[in-house]
């Protein structure tokens, strides 16, 4: 069963209890440093772009860009993401 609001981790979780996985943390935490990895090494434009084919009219983008910027301070703050990179909150403003 899909469901369209469904959050993609929460889902992949629900995904492996279903399977009967027994440990499904080493799971989603080998998915969630892949999801780690493509962050980091998202270039500007594949930001930009998804802005630009996720939001239908400007209120929407304008709330995704300020939604995007909050995850990325908290993965810059946080989870230490872009301790090699310059200032990646600000780059990557659309």
């Amino acid at each position: 069963m899909k469901a369209s609001r469904t959050y993609f981790l929460t889902s992949y979780m629900e995904y492996l209890l279903c399977e009967g996985l027994k440990c499904e943390e080493t799971y989603v935490a080998d998915a969630s440093r892949f999801i780690r990895y493509l962050l980091v090494n998202a270039p500007l434009e594949s930001v930009k772009e998804f802005v630009a084919q996720s939001g239908n009219t400007s209120s929407y983008r304008r709330r995704l860009i300020s939604s995007l910027n909050r995850f990325l301070n908290f993965a810059e703050k946080e989870l230490d993401l872009f301790s090699s990179k310059s200032d990646p909150v600000k780059d990557r403003e659309a």
